[in-house]
């Protein structure tokens, strides 16, 4: 698909490597197993993954393994660049690398800078290192959070300034583009026939407009953003999709002779509410708030999210997690409480539509204990264990279901990761 950033960027990118006075690259990667006890479904991490541990494979080392690397250019005191690809477990199976960021930077003036590119999406906390785990004392950013918006760039332009009062410093940022990502066919999809193609999720007119404070050992994040979503996928858009089924009058027996028998009209027959339900360019907003305090030797961390917009079939929520942790030398203990509730009615008198909403649930919650030991420069190993329960009729963070499998029940995940930068 042509995108008409790229010419731009490439040009762009290719003027400021021409002329580069400093260059600098660095790499990251997280070697990682995870093995999941409930067998008759998969752990995923997030949701451009098809499978993961649980019934395909465990233990399984590909949901949280990564490789990345960064080049970083500078041209005098105004002009900088960025790229930097990351190779994972994506949507098609296949782990090739693809471009996590690629920007050109231009501070015009002290505390004020414009960038164009693929910009991070900055929605998150950790949004400008999400990738490089070494940065992070998780094994994985809490799924309630991280994983049901898969998105992490966006293609675009971005106005940021940051200016201090004293001991309080400050920073802003505006983002105009568009984003799209590749995801895993849905279980409908999957069911319909062999080999399905893959499904996609598409913002266009993405705005966004976010703030940060910090002052101290404390930070604080806001986020506001939105965009027209789209989201294809043969299970819900296709001809046996539930979509086309609301769209559909009924029966029209032409293929029999006249006369023709009386006209059966489909009980479930209506496009409107077709319409609210399936995501073409329908406004979708998501927002954020964070804090965190890091003295040193110990710190805390406390994000909340909330997706909400015109269409139904994303269901609203409201999600965070709360990390506390102490540095004691090189042993970093964690513990981690996460929650995801979901806001939209979960049942239709539509029978369509309540088929549809028994796939796309994912409220849930889960607690968990880790150890980070930072063994050496630029090495740490991580171990977690997460208790994780779905909410009544929720998949919660589990994809590929098979025969037996029960919504609503509790499940254990165990994880071991190394993870490294250079």
């Amino acid at each position: 698909m042509h995108n008409p950033w790229v010419p731009l960027l490439t040009l762009s990118l290719a003027a400021t490597c021409a002329t580069a006075q400093e260059f600098k690259f660095s790499g990251f990667g997280t070697l990682a197993a995870t093995q999941s006890s409930e067998k008759k479904a998969d752990f995923i991490s997030n949701f451009a993954q098809p499978n993961g541990p649980g019934f395909t494979r465990s233990p399984d080392f590909g949901v949280d393994s990564r490789l990345g690397g960064q080049v970083d250019l500078k041209m005098g005191e105004q002009f900088s660049a960025v790229v930097q690809a990351v190779a994972e477990h994506r949507y098609d199976n296949h782990y090739l690398p693809y471009l996590n960021m690629a920007l050109v930077k231009w501070e015009f003036s002290p505390g004020f800078s414009f960038r164009l590119g693929r910009l991070p999406y900055s929605a998150y906390l950790i949004s400008d290192y999400q990738k490089v785990g070494y940065a992070t004392p998780w094994v994985r950013p809490p799924v309630e959070v991280y994983q049901f918006n898969p998105l992490t760039s966006v293609d675009g332009v971005d106005f940021g300034w940051r200016h201090s009062f004293g001991d309080l410093a400050l920073a802003g940022q505006f983002a105009y583009g568009k984003t799209t990502v590749k995801l895993a066919p849905s279980a409908l999809a999957v069911a319909a026939g062999p080999n399905p193609p893959d499904a996609e999720f598409k913002g266009e007119g993405f705005t966004s407009v976010s703030l940060a404070a910090f002052y101290g050992h404390s930070t604080f994040r806001a986020f506001h953003g939105q965009m027209k979503g789209t989201y294809n996928d043969a299970g819900f858009d296709g001809p046996s999709g539930p979509f086309t089924f609301l769209r559909y009058s009924g029966p029209v027996p032409t293929h029999l002779p006249p006369p023709y028998p009386p006209f059966v009209p489909n009980p479930a027959y209506n496009p409107g509410l077709a319409d609210q339900y399936q995501i073409k360019k329908d406004k979708v907003v998501y927002d954020s708030v964070a804090f965190q305090y890091d003295p040193g030797n110990w710190f805390f961390m406390i994000e909340e999210t909330k997706k909400s917009g015109d269409e139904d079939m994303l269901l609203h929520f409201t999600a965070g997690y709360a990390t506390l942790g102490l540095r004691l030398g090189n042993w970093t203990p964690y513990a981690t409480a996460g929650w995801k509730h979901t806001t939209s009615p979960l049942t239709s008198p539509n029978p369509v539509i309540q088929a549809v909403l028994a796939q796309v649930d994912h409220a849930q919650s889960s607690v968990s204990a880790g150890l980070r030991w930072d063994f050496a420069t630029n090495l740490a190993l991580k171990a977690q264990y997460d208790r994780v329960k779905n909410a009544t009729g929720s998949f919660g963070a589990l994809t590929n279901a098979q025969p037996g499998f029960k919504t609503g029940e509790s499940y254990n995940l165990s994880t071991i990761a190394l993870e490294f930068v250079f």
